[in-house]
């Protein structure tokens, strides 16, 4: 009975009609915050855990098993790094200074992948406690007036420092022409434009960010001017989260130093957002890891918090990042070890900040925070600095092994393994295999529907539809049956990244689905059409135009192309309910963005008889290749490259059940990244 009255109220809505004019929002609010406000929820759902799981170490006496915890949680996201290597140095200058010397260096972090930096050594007897540096955003990176200013403050108190050049930055942009030249702006366009290929590779920007910084401590403990029992790290904004991703890793690590970054991220991401692509891991979220638990991770070693109380990190976030670590630490006895040092100014390393860092090694390292120099120091030009010959290690090295190469042979070397699971794995097993790799949710199959109007259109009478299914945001849907009125067993779904406005414009293509005696759903899968984010959230550096809730996705662990293929399945469970027992086919067209769900809605669903797939991509290899690719974070599933590409899926699908119509248009494909 149940069923018959939705069918009596389908059919009553598809007598009406509505002007063209008023025919395609659907949802009766602000539609644009749809998807971001669900994906919020995940994430304070998921931190509320987390705080949870913390009170209960701190009641329990348990600090030492949640740290474990949270290590082994934090390895498991960061992935595996290769075997260590030789790391060939070369000392391609040297600059005396008064007071310190400073030696250019490279030294290979991995075969092929160089890594340009400045060592600052100290006049007078060593062995030194040693230092790396890890700058931030800055294009110019180690030859950065404020990052300069700190590191020789320290080289002049007895630290030996290694700053480094952050890949995408200084010496080391990986976007470039063959003569090095770079294709992309510094810092936060560079790193996120290589984390999407990295993140399909499964593997980070951040993890090889901790990699190159990993080796570079290698090298400093080669040293003999080194004191290898004294070491410690530092870095600010950029490369304050580099500092504090390195910290649970590296045990040599004594004592360190993060600057203008600590805060809660869950302030972060409700004020300004997700930022660059080496500012967080995906799955971060969803694995209960706060900002503060990184820290906590290396207690109860001693930390020193410095902030700007004027900049965009969030200082009462700050605050209470410190006042959750002063818990922590005087849990473990050693509240003394973590501080912090808060400046009337904004983001930045200015000179209270440094000083404030030189005394806290000071203090750890030499028993005492006196400093015994403190003259201002004398800075150098960044060709003064530059360790390259021609500025960028893809000018002076034509077979470089950029992040982009690094991640094309991760993806090589699981090949086999694809290949091999392709031809063993029954159906069943590999369908299986697939829902895990993309941590494909299933909300049940029962569909709640909201009727919201209706209107007439290219030989359909449509009804608007809100498809509301458990777990998941509400899905505004098109349903057009033909203007006679019958219930057709055949349904076509009409898929555009544009949406469902811009499907309805095709009208030769309604108009054909008619013929064909088809029934259509259109919908706006989330995060497109009227579910798509307000642009003044989504920075055009990024070149991704759902930016936020792309990376949102990742960060709570439901990748966009999964989440979509949930919504298709919405679909195809209200289709089925209006058949009741008769037997349906699917039919799906899918263009650009909304294609790679479609795919995957193919392999998992048996009812779908065919899927037409229009300007996509068909590997994502394309993505390793071509990080300057136009919204590219709506194909990424992290670690997919592990079990499967687009080709295998189509395999699994069945060939004759996928077509592809248009390659990717090359206008997508911009000459350069705009943006910091």
């Amino acid at each position: 009975m149940k069923k018959m009255r939705w069918i009596t109220v389908v059919m009553s809505c598809l007598a009406g009609q509505l002007s063209a004019q008023q025919q395609y929002p659907i949802l009766d609010w602000k539609a644009n915050t749809t998807f971001y406000h669900f994906l919020t929820e995940c994430l304070h759902e998921q931190y509320r855990l987390r705080d949870s799981s913390l009170a209960s170490a701190l009641k329990d006496g348990t600090v030492a098993a949640y740290q474990q915890a949270c290590r082994r949680r934090y390895l498991d996201i960061l992935g595996k790094f290769p075997e260590k290597t030789p790391l060939s140095p070369q000392i391609t200058g040297t600059i005396d200074r008064d007071g310190y010397r400073i030696e250019k260096i490279l030294y290979q972090s991995f075969p092929g992948h160089h890594v340009s930096a400045n060592l600052y050594v100290p006049d007078g007897k060593g062995p030194f406690p040693g230092l790396v540096f890890f700058s931030g955003h800055e294009a110019t990176a180690k030859a950065t007036a404020t990052y300069q200013q700190t590191v020789i403050r320290l080289a002049l108190n007895g630290f030996c420092v290694l700053s480094i050049d952050p890949i995408g930055q200084g010496e080391r942009f990986q976007i470039t022409t063959p003569d090095g030249t770079p294709r992309s702006r510094g810092g936060t366009t560079g790193h996120t434009l290589l984390a999407a290929g990295s993140n399909l590779a499964g593997t980070s920007v951040v993890a090889y960010q901790l990699w190159d910084n990993e080796r570079g401590l290698d090298y400093l403990c080669s040293l003999p001017e080194v004191d290898t029992s004294r070491l410690g790290c530092l870095g600010n904004s950029g490369g304050g989260t580099q500092t504090a991703y390195f910290l649970p890793y590296d045990p040599r690590i004594k004592v360190a130093v993060v600057a203008s970054y600590v805060t809660r991220r869950e302030r972060t991401l409700e004020i300004l957002g997700p930022q660059d692509g080496c500012q967080w891991l995906p799955l971060e979220s969803e694995a209960g890891l706060d900002i503060s638990d990184y820290l906590i991770m290396f207690a109860p070693r001693p930390v020193l918090i410095l902030a700007g109380r004027y900049g965009f990190v969030d200082f009462p976030g700050t605050m209470d990042v410190f006042r959750e670590l002063k818990t922590v630490y005087g849990s473990l006895g050693h509240a003394d070890k973590v501080g912090l040092f808060a400046s009337d100014n904004g983001h930045g390393i200015q000179t209270a900040k440094q000083i404030a860092a030189v005394k806290w090694f000071r203090r750890w390292f030499y028993g005492s925070d006196r400093m015994t120099n403190t003259a201002t120091p004398v800075l150098l030009s960044a060709a003064q600095l530059q360790v390259t010959r021609t500025g960028q290690v893809n000018g002076d090295f034509p077979d470089e092994k950029n992040v982009q190469d690094a991640n094309e042979a991760l993806a090589d070397q699981a090949a086999a393994f694809r290949k091999r699971i392709a031809k063993e794995y029954r159906p069943s097993r590999y369908r299986e295999m697939i829902r895990k790799a993309i941590a494909y949710e299933d909300g049940g199959s029962a569909v709640d529907t909201q009727h919201m109007g209706s209107f007439e259109k290219d030989g359909y009478r449509f009804v608007k539809l809100i498809l509301r299914r458990e777990g998941m945001p509400p899905l505004p849907c098109l349903y057009g049956r033909r203007r006679d009125g019958s219930l057709s067993p055949k349904v076509e779904i009409l898929l555009d990244d544009a949406g469902k406005s811009q499907a309805l414009e095709n009208t030769a293509l309604l108009q054909q689905a008619a013929r064909a005696g088809y029934d259509v759903l259109v919908p706006d899968l989330r995060g497109l059409g009227e579910t798509a984010d307000d642009p003044a959230w989504n920075p055009a550096k990024y070149m991704n135009s759902g930016y936020r809730c792309d990376m949102l996705s990742l960060f709570v662990g439901k990748p966009v192309p999964t989440q979509r293929a949930e919504d298709i399945r919405t679909l195809t469970l209200f289709y089925a309910h209006l058949l009741g027992s008769r037997t349906d086919s699917v039919v799906i067209r899918a263009k650009g963005r909304t294609a790679e769900a479609a795919l995957i809605a193919a392999c998992l669903d048996s009812r779908i008889s065919r899927v037409q797939l229009v300007t996509t991509v068909r590997s994502f290899y394309q993505l390793l290749r071509h990080p300057l690719m136009l919204d590219q974070y709506d194909y990424v599933i992290p670690g997919a490259l592990k079990f499967f590409d687009l080709p295998d899926l189509v395999h699994f699908a069945g060939p004759q059940r996928v077509t592809y119509l248009n390659d990717l248009s090359g206008g997508r494909f911009p000459k350069a990244a705009p943006g910091k």
